[in-house]
């Protein structure tokens, strides 16, 4: 009896046990083979992350193979908040190696959190300071990823034009910024983080490379870009002006060789306001360095010879309103040749009545004012050519000599460049391989007059330009001199820009020299004796680096 019993026990319980396997191996089946997607995918998310850092940035060049930024080894840096050790420690790390404030750090370090970014894109040797440090010290939790940060390798010199990049990679400004899509890539680099059920980074790894940025050469030579920049230095210190720019061009082809202004951005005291080339962002009106576009107007029309005689005392009244050399000087009767080299107000004011406000307005358009040029830079400004028929006779006087017009330095340098390529205007262009297209703003006959007589405004005793002389090299040029314009109206009576605008040698022009400067303080703060010494200091500078020779005429 007894054996039946336990008989009946023993079955029940192999039933019951087996009823148990199986729900076990359905319940196993489920979860390995119904469900495995789901489980797995619930497993990766509790337990592995991506983290995606930028692809490596494609490299800007200069016209000579220069790398003028180009991405360099760098780590970004994480903390596992959880899992640290000798946070307090830590702290002080941050604030002595990475600079960070203390309250910075204090709200890094004890930030909850498996993962918080501390910095991106620290250079390699700080970081690797910061790794030794850590581990000396006994700090647990930091993690290092291994990415690119933007390096210059011929300094910071340009980066109003190259522009700046993020942490995040993307370019903000410049050329880094209009070009960014091109420069950042298609595809960034893709890691791959696994955690134990606490959080810990037990590992990772790189899951896909990501695609590198493509590479951007440039008209700029890196060379002339440092002399300029040097250059505009002692002159903004030396003449004790508020900023300055200058232009560098090959006036035949548009090719930009320098764009360099002072003061300059610098990474390790950033302005923003100093993160663009006010060349081209900032419209000015250009003064008296205007005289040459509209003496060619004329000389094209044939309205005006080069010894034909003007009255160049002052004041002339222009319906009812008197309108004056500077300084009221009083030349006589000049002529026209004698108004450019002197810069005579007058006898320009004469000129372009002879021309009439439609005639001058369509040679002013022809050589680009009022329009953008467009170059390949962000930002750039129009300046201001207002329609014909808003004009008085008074504004067509004091347009003669570039006053109620406005332009920006690239205009004006791409102006002057037509001047030295026998009236073929040129796109500006700093990217190589642009700017192909050109149009004709007057005949070569004309220029080749214009060329002539601002060589006498360099080359004369006495004349405008004559402190941008540099014996050898024929320059030719055009000071100017404008009072800044009031934004309650009117001009101001110590505010001015000075501008020269060169090229050389006269009769074949080889580059487009133009410096402007903002409100020099010395005086004299005119245009020929501020911007016109620059311009022979960046010429001369040329010359003692090999990068140019003085002119040798052709043998007849």
């Amino acid at each position: 009896m007894w054996r039946e019993a336990a008989i009946r026990r023993a079955t029940f319980v192999f039933v019951l046990l087996g009823i148990g396997a199986l729900a076990v191996v359905a319940r196993l089946f489920q979860l390995q083979v119904a469900e495995h997607g789901y489980w797995t995918k619930l497993a990766r998310e509790i337990q592995e992350e991506v983290i995606e850092l930028p692809a490596r940035r494609g490299t800007i060049y200069d016209r000579n193979g220069l790398p003028l930024a180009r991405d360099v080894p760098a780590y970004d840096i994480a903390l596992d908040n959880y899992h640290m050790t000798k946070p307090e420690v830590l702290v002080e790390l941050l604030s002595r190696i990475l600079n960070f404030r203390e309250k910075e750090a204090v709200k890094v370090v004890y930030q909850e959190g498996y993962f918080t970014w501390v910095k991106r894109r620290v250079p390699r040797e700080v970081a690797e300071e910061l790794r030794r440090a850590a581990d000396e010290a006994g700090v647990r939790g930091l993690m290092f990823f291994e990415t690119w940060t933007r390096g210059y390798p011929q300094g910071i010199c340009g980066l109003d034009i190259l522009g700046v990049v993020g942490v995040d990679g993307v370019g903000l400004e410049g050329l880094e910024y209009r070009f960014d899509s091109l420069l950042r890539g298609k595809d960034p680099v893709r890691l791959r983080l696994v955690r134990g059920r606490d959080g810990t980074v037990f590992e990772y790894w790189e899951e896909s490379p990501g695609t590198p940025g493509q590479d951007l050469h440039l008209t700029l030579d890196a060379r002339i870009q440092a002399i300029c920049a040097e250059k505009l230095d002692e002159g903004v210190e030396r003449f004790r002006a508020k900023r300055g720019f200058a232009v560098v061009m090959d006036p035949w082809t548009g090719e930009i060789l320098a764009l360099a202004q002072s003061p300059r951005f610098d990474p390790k005291n950033p302005d923003p306001a100093l993160l663009h080339p006010w060349a081209i962002t900032d419209p000015f009106e250009p003064g008296s360095t205007f005289k040459a576009l509209v003496g060619v107007a004329a000389l094209d029309l044939g309205l005006v010879e080069p010894d034909e005689v003007f009255n160049g005392n002052s004041p002339i009244i222009v319906d009812g309103v008197p309108i004056r050399n500077a300084m009221n000087h009083q030349f006589g009767p000049s002529t026209f040749t004698r108004g450019i080299t002197q810069s005579i107000n007058t006898v320009l004011v004469q000129v372009a009545l002879r021309l009439g406000v439609e005639r001058l307005w369509e040679y002013l358009r022809r050589f680009g004012i009022g329009e953008p040029t467009g170059v390949e830079l962000p930002g750039e400004s129009s300046g201001t050519l207002r329609p014909p028929e808003e004009w008085t006779r008074v504004d067509l006087a004091t347009a003669s000599f570039g006053q109620g017009v406005s332009v920006n330095g690239l205009q004006l340098a791409r102006a002057f460049c037509a001047i030295a390529a026998d009236g073929l205007l040129p796109r500006p262009h700093i990217l190589k391989g642009g700017g192909r297209e050109k149009r004709r703003v007057a005949s070569a006959e004309a220029c080749m007059t214009m060329r002539g007589m601002l060589r006498q405004a360099v080359e004369l005793p006495g004349a405008t330009g004559r402190y941008a002389e540099v014996p050898g090299f024929e320059v030719a040029g055009k000071s100017g001199t404008a009072q800044k314009a009031l934004p309650e109206g009117g001009y101001s009576q110590t505010k001015v820009m000075g501008a020269m605008a060169a090229f050389f040698p006269w009769k074949h022009p080889e580059y487009l020299v133009l410096v402007v400067y903002d409100e020099p303080s010395v005086w004299p703060n005119w245009g020929g004796s501020t911007a016109g010494p620059t311009v022979r200091w960046i010429i001369e500078e040329m010359y003692h680096q090999g990068l140019i020779s003085p002119y040798v005429p052709a043998a007849d």
